[in-house]
């Protein structure tokens, strides 16, 4: 059997001819058919294998038509069965797949413990270890399978209930009964199953297709290799610009550095090399190793293979992730504690209702009919139509702003946060440094007024000091001209120093073929700065040197007094959250002569990774909504703690070390005056996040990186933020944004207000509206009248009154001022208890008006007049309208649109007869059509103004009408 790789899963292809003279293969692959993109898919696949000349896929018969050259390594799957067993190996399979210490042992003890070879492995043991070990494949935390989906939508309590009438209807051989109540409930689930299924494709549609090539030395020949098939040993090739595809171990690098902000959160590449490093080297400090997920920024080496698949660091991470349960919604809590107390009073209800029936001498047939009455009443059939639609109008405003959301529920809880956790390099800040200043013959210069000038090159110290920095610099021009039209590749760091020259005047392709590079002396441990020797066009020498000021200034013949004053500046540009690097040049009389000392110090050049746009405004904005933020990096305490001062934030700067160990309450305390966190590891994040949670704490965490990943899951919400975010981070998180705005976070919040406001005041409805219907059963079964309603009518009004008005409440539109409060306490009921008791007085007001219809014209009068009465009610429930406008007129179109339909639809309930013949009720007489109107205009008649709480604050409440 051949497995095509791609988009993470496995599609079996099988063989059904094979011709060795022609070199071709015929398979059959059941996933093609009818799939023209997979077909296409494959063909790139099949093209990247070693040996394949030709692959051509068919959609239409499922079948893959591959040729193949001499030897090509694909034969040893196909001859595996004949082939003699492969030659012992001393390769420890239990060694290698394990999280080891490679970054502390030499290369030749890497290279004997692995059994390979400098030229790499045979081709013949690669397919063995591939056999043996799998593929290079880490695995996404698995999405929520459609069955559980489903069962989420079925598995709560007023559900429960309405499937428990479903069967007592069935059982009185009341078919029409419940099948209406199996219908509602197919259409409920069937609507929450859908828009969840559906965000859950659109996630996946974001992930990549492909696992990349990867350039392998395999039997001492490059071979350009599907990613997905290294393993431990291979020896790879690698090079600026590549994503490294499994974790390994440096053993030869010209000028490496990776960019590992995405697994460490440090802003600055880090340097590699092949030396051995300290066994209690931090991650970010291990220069031996390459880690599956990061980038190279510049230079290219080579490097051996040690871990692939669940082996990486990458894959530790994702068990961080699996380990972190995501806590259920609050919009979820709440229902189902909503749901549990609709459930006791219908049981108690139904218990009183049945009991007076008894006594009564009902029949049992129809106190078990009064029974599954009061259990239609009491349950809010359109609840779960209303709450989807109120989320998924959020979800589609939210993705009109380029944010999509994974899970409904999380539309709302948005609205709750109080705390938001936001990860600093590649969230807050770009992750792209940018000179800011240059610090030259002791003046400084803002880069918007640096202007070089090339006859001046070692005359004007502005001049010299830009040309260091970019003859000194390992980057890549790849075009020249204007600054507006260069592409620089390389470290951040020497992409700004070389992009700030040419914007002062330099031209960078000019002045390499002036003055061409001889000799470069890189980095090295302990030693933090860079030299290079290069010729000038007179044919002599020069030396520039580039690094940490200090010890650049150890190279220097300044006098002491000039030393205190530089290192004095650099603290301060430090302090300031800069990068700060130290210049220094001399004329040589040798080209071989090592440049060691005696260099003229130029100046000091300060570098900025700068802030998002719009950051600091969305962390004032989530201030003034009563939301703290709280950096989490894991950069160095003191450029974490002038990122917090840019920002404005106020509060401690602490680092890892301060809190590990601290007790739950004494880490609540501490968090509780926080702003900065430095120096975290992922495992911080997590514990931070959850310390938070368990404090009360509605958290929402912001990040884009595979160390953010474990923290996004285990918040309240998880943010993913940028196109840029890492695969790992879009698959757990709750809400995945297209762009690197941050304000953008603040409008979802503002989103999910609206939606916190529109469920109160939907919620306020339906309940009054439900209990209402449920008093009027309850009170006819005690008193021993007739039964005002039958089961078959009360579903009619919960479909007609829960869903057209509540749907009307649920859409409407925020109120301005939605981000100018605090948000509400955590924990709190959707219906505090002062909201609960206007309900109560609401429905039994609604009651009221049916008992009168039951009094007056008997049962089809109180169904006229009662669904009519609900109906009008809807209008009392709005909130006032501040708003103005196209705006303030497309709701108000909306809502009496609805409101209309339902009125529309139980004025032909009362007068279509196959409606009548259903519902059970007379024809129409002039009494039914004068209840029906009496009771639209009732509720209008009688409200008038009341301080009920429908949205409750930490600030001022909202105040809106209600039924006296």
């Amino acid at each position: 059997m051949i497995a095509f790789l791609h988009d993470n899963r496995t599609d079996a292809a099988h063989l059904i001819r094979h011709s060795r003279r022609a070199r071709r293969l015929r398979l059959a692959v059941p996933a093609l058919q009818g799939d023209r993109h997979l077909a296409r898919r494959y063909e790139q696949i099949a093209h990247a294998w070693p040996g394949i000349v030709a692959a051509s896929a068919d959609p239409r018969s499922g079948r893959m038509l591959l040729e193949y050259a001499p030897g090509a390594p694909l034969l040893c799957d196909l001859d595996e069965r004949n082939a003699p067993p492969p030659p012992r190996s001393t390769f420890a399979p239990r060694v290698v797949q394990v999280r080891d210490r490679w970054h502390t042992r030499p290369v030749e003890e890497i290279v004997a413990q692995l059994a390979t070879a400098p030229d790499g492995l045979t081709v013949r043991e690669a397919a063995r270890r591939l056999r043996l070990y799998g593929h290079n494949l880490a695995e996404p935390p698995d999405p929520r399978s459609r069955l559980g989906i489903l069962a989420a939508q079925l598995t709560n309590a007023p559900m429960a209930m309405l499937l428990g009438s479903a069967g007592v209807s069935l059982l009185l051989a009341d078919l029409v009964e419940s099948s209406a109540i199996l219908v509602v409930v197919g259409l409920n689930a069937g609507i929450g199953y859908h828009i969840e299924h559906r965000n859950q494709q659109v996630l996946t549609s974001w992930r990549k297709l492909e696992a990349g090539l990867a350039q392998v030395v395999r039997g001492g020949a490059l071979q350009h290799l599907p990613a997905t098939e290294l393993v431990p040993g291979d020896v790879i090739l690698v090079r600026a610009g590549d994503i490294l595809p499994a974790d390994a171990r440096v053993i030869d690098a010209h000028r490496l550095s990776a960019d590992e902000a995405p697994l460490t959160g440090e802003s600055e590449p880090q340097h590699k090399q092949p030396d051995p490093v300290p066994p209690d080297a931090a991650l970010a400090e291990r220069t031996s190793m390459l880690y599956a997920g990061t980038s190279l920024v510049g230079g290219h080496g080579r490097a051996i293979v040690v871990a692939t698949g669940s082996a990486t660091e990458v894959a530790h991470v994702r068990a961080l992730v699996e380990a972190a349960a995501a806590p259920p919604p609050p919009l979820a809590e709440r229902m189902q504690r909503l749901g549990r107390r609709v459930a006791a009073i219908s049981v108690g209800a139904a218990g009183v209702a049945t009991a007076a029936s008894v006594l009564h001498g009902k029949p049992t047939r129809q106190v078990l009919k009064g029974a599954v009455a009061l259990a239609v009443a009491a349950l809010p059939e359109g609840l779960p139509l209303v709450a989807t639609s109120a989320l998924v109008r959020s979800m589609q405003r939210l993705h009109e702003q380029g944010m999509v959301v994974r899970r409904v529920a999380a539309a709302e809880a948005l609205g709750g946060v109080t705390v938001i956790c936001a990860d600093k390099t590649g969230t807050l800040t770009c992750n792209d440094m940018r000179l800011e200043i240059l610090e030259a013959a002791g003046r400084s210069y803002p880069r918007e007024v640096l202007s070089a000038d090339r006859a001046r090159l070692f005359v004007d110290p502005v001049t010299t000091a830009l040309a260091a920095g970019l003859l000194n610099s390992d980057v890549d021009v790849l075009a020249g001209g204007r600054a507006a039209h260069l592409a620089i590749s390389g470290s951040a760091t020497e992409r700004a120093l070389v992009d700030a020259a040419h914007a002062a005047g330099l031209d960078g392709a000019e002045l390499r073929r002036s003055f061409p590079r001889l000799h470069l002396y890189e980095r090295r441990q302990g030693v933090h700065y860079v030299r290079s020797v290069h010729r000038t066009p007179e044919g002599g020498h020069v030396a520039f040197v580039k690094g940490a000021p200090e010890q650049v200034l150890a190279l220097c013949t300044s006098s002491p007094a000039a030393r205190r004053a530089i290192l004095a500046r650099n603290d301060a540009l430090a302090a300031a959250g800069l990068r700060v690097l130290g210049f220094g040049w001399r004329p040589l009389d040798d080209r071989s002569e090592e440049p060691t000392g005696g260099f003229n110090f130029l100046g000091l050049a300060a570098l900025r990774d700068p802030l998002r746009e719009g950051a600091a405004e969305a962390i004032e904005r989530a201030r003034a909504a009563g939301i703290r933020t709280v950096i989490l990096t894991g950069d160095q305490r003191r450029t974490a703690a002038a990122v917090a001062r840019e920002l404005g934030l106020k509060g401690e700067t602490l680092v890892a070390a301060d809190v590990v160990g601290l007790s739950p309450d004494a880490l609540t305390r501490r968090l509780a005056a926080t702003a900065v966190l430095a120096r975290v590891t992922p495992e911080d994040k997590l514990a931070i996040v959850r310390a938070l949670r368990a404090s009360g704490e509605v958290v929402a965490m912001a990040g884009d990186g595979i160390n953010d990943a474990p923290a996004l899951k285990a918040a309240d919400v998880g943010i993913a933020v940028g196109a840029s975010a890492t695969d790992l981070a879009r698959q757990v998180a709750d809400v995945v944004m297209a762009g690197e705005d941050l304000r953008s976070i603040l409008a979802a919040v503002g989103e999910g207000r609206v939606v916190q406001d529109n469920l109160r005041r939907a919620l306020r409805f339906l309940f009054a509206t439900n209990l209402s219907e449920m008093a009027l059963v309850l009170g006819a079964a005690i008193t021993g009248a007739r039964d005002p309603l039958t089961p078959m009518q009360l579903l009619w009004i919960n479909l007609l009154t829960d869903t057209l008005p509540g749907l009307a409440l649920a859409l409407e539109p925020g109120e301005p001022d939605v981000l100018d409060r605090p948000p509400a306490p955590p924990g709190d009921d959707l219906l505090a208890a002062p909201e609960l008791q206007r309900v109560g007085r609401d429905a039994l007001l609604l009651a009221g008006v049916g008992a009168a219809g039951l009094a007056i014209g008997g049962p089809t009068l109180a169904f006229s007049t009662l669904t009519a009465a609900q109906l009008s009610y809807a209008g009392i429930c709005r909130a006032p309208q501040r708003l103005h406008g196209e705006e303030r007129r497309a709701a108000d179109r909306r809502f009496a649109g609805l409101l209309g339909g339902g009125a529309g639809l139980q004025f032909l309930a009362l007068t279509l007869p196959p409606l009548r013949a259903l519902l059970g009720i007379k024809g129409p007489t002039p009494l039914v059509l004068g209840g029906f109107f009496t009771g639209l205009a009732l509720p209008w008649a009688f409200s008038r103004k009341s301080a009920m709480h429908v949205v409750t604050r930490r600030g001022s409440p909202q105040r809106t009408e209600s039924l006296a």
